[in-house]
């Protein structure tokens, strides 16, 4: 059975990287893999070196996302945040350098995206800023 992986065309693909992401769906989906079977589906969906997939563990480790543990003579890899954790500190981490690189085009973006989401969902963005703004005049 081949999983079900996100579309091509889903936006975590294109912010956390392509291969991050497969690598992280794959654990999620099937709990800790030896590096050797972690290839072989990633090998499923896309085409890459061995080496190529190992050097992306060792980047999400890094980076906190994969765990690596020695069991005998290979490493095991387990995903260590959920996916919504990843999800999170992933468009928070965009959204971040998006503000660093330019807060005025940032907010201009974010403006346009705005203007095209569902009323209820403006709604309920509306809400979360005044709650976010009442949280910050109480820390001043």
């Amino acid at each position: 059975m081949n999983p079900s992986f996100p579309s091509k065309k889903s936006n975590f693909r294109v912010l956390s990287g392509e291969l991050e992401l497969l690598i992280m769906e794959i654990l999620w989906m099937q709990g800790p893999l030896p590096g050797r079977n972690l290839y072989l589906e990633v090998q499923k969906e896309k085409r890459i070196a061995y080496t190529t997939t190992l050097t992306v563990l060792d980047r999400l480790s890094k980076k906190g996302f994969v765990r690596k543990a020695r069991d005998a003579s290979k490493i095991i890899f387990s995903p260590d945040v959920s996916r919504e954790d990843y999800q999170v500190l992933v468009t928070g981490s965009l959204v971040q350098k998006a503000f660093e690189t330019s807060p005025d085009l940032a907010v201009s973006a974010f403006a346009d995206l705005f203007s095209r989401m569902a009323k209820k969902d403006l709604d309920r963005l509306e809400k979360l800023i005044k709650e976010k703004k009442s949280e910050t005049l109480k820390q001043e």
